[in-house]
C-alpha cells in the first residue's frame, strides 16, 4: 500500500509540473478560430436541443410510424440521438472542415486508450459503486432507463443501448475533443473548466446528484482526454456507466427483459 501511495504521489507531482508548464506556455489570447469555435459550440448546443424535440419528430416521421406503434418511443429516442449526432459531431466537424483543420487531430486515436486504461478503471470502479447506491433511490428509478420500454425485450434493450453509445461518442467528441483542442492554444489546461460549464448544464434535466457529479467527471475526463489526446476512454466510461444505470434500474423495479 505504501509503495502504491509513493507512486501515486510521484505521478501527481509529475502531472502538476506538466500542467504548470503547459499553462505557462499558453498564449492567452483568443483568435478568430477560437471565437468561431465558441460560436459553433453555441449553435451546436442549440441544434442538439431543439432538433430533438418531439414536435419535430412527429412532423418528420409521423407519416411513417404511428404514435400507436409499440416502437414510437424508440423512434423518438433514435431521432434525439440523430439530433445529438448533428449538434455534437457533424456541425463541429463541418466547422473544422471550413477552417481547414484535420479531424484526425481531434483525439480520435485509439492507441492511448491502452496506455491510460488504469486511469479509466480508477474512474469506472467507484462510479459503479455509486450507481449501485443511487439505484435504490425512487428518483433514479423514475428517470432511468430513458427508453421506457427497455425492459420489454432484449431487442428493445440492445437497440437502445447501441443508440445510447452513439450519443456518447458524439458527446465526448464535442466536449472532450472539439472544445478542448479548439481552446488549447490560448488556454492550455484552462480549457477544461471552460468546457465543464456547458457540460454541467446539459445535465440539469437529470438529478441534482448527477449534475454535481458531471462537474467532477467533466474535469477528470477532460484532463485525461487532453493529456492522452484520445476521446475513446471517455466514450467507454460514459457508455459503461450508462448501461449500468439502466440495468440497475431495470433490476430494482423488476422490469428485466423476459427470457423468451
Amino acid at each position: 500500500m505504501s509503495v502504491w501511495m509513493t507512486q501515486a504521489r510521484a505521478w501527481l507531482a509529475e502531472e502538476r509540473d506538466h500542467i504548470q508548464g503547459a499553462l505557462a506556455r499558453a498564449e492567452g489570447a483568443l483568435g478568430w478560430y477560437e471565437l468561431g469555435a465558441l460560436i459553433t459550440v453555441a449553435l451546436s448546443l442549440t441544434a442538439m436541443n431543439f432538433l430533438g424535440e418531439g414536435s419535430l419528430y412527429l412532423w418528420l416521421w409521423g407519416d411513417l410510424i404511428s404514435p400507436a406503434s409499440p416502437y414510437w418511443d424508440l423512434g423518438h429516442l433514435a431521432h434525439w440521438v440523430g439530433a445529438c449526432v448533428i449538434g455534437y459531431l457533424l456541425l463541429p466537424a463541418l466547422y473544422l472542415k471550413v477552417m481547414g483543420r484535420s479531424l484526425s487531430a481531434y483525439y480520435w486515436s485509439v492507441r492511448p486508450l491502452l496506455k491510460h486504461a488504469w486511469l479509466y478503471l480508477s474512474l469506472l470502479i467507484p462510479a459503479t459503486g455509486l450507481v449501485v447506491w443511487v439505484s435504490f433511490w425512487p428518483e433514479f428509478q423514475q428517470i432511468y432507463p430513458f427508453y421506457p420500454h427497455a425492459g420489454r425485450s432484449w431487442f428493445d434493450l440492445i437497440v437502445w443501448e447501441l443508440l445510447y453509445g452513439l450519443q456518447f461518442l458524439s458527446l465526448e467528441f464535442f466536449f472532450r475533443a472539439f472544445m478542448l483542442e479548439s481552446l488549447r492554444r490560448p488556454l492550455s489546461y484552462g480549457a477544461i473548466p471552460v468546457m465543464v460549464i456547458p457540460y454541467c448544464m446539459v445535465h440539469f434535466q437529470k438529478t441534482a446528484a448527477e449534475s454535481l457529479g458531471s462537474i467532477i467527471a467533466g474535469l477528470l475526463l477532460g484532463y485525461i482526454a487532453m493529456r492522452s489526446r484520445s476521446l475513446w476512454g471517455g466514450v467507454l466510461v460514459h457508455w459503461v456507466v450508462a448501461i449500468e444505470m439502466d440495468v440497475m434500474s431495470l433490476l430494482q423495479t423488476g422490469r428485466w427483459p423476459p427470457g423468451h
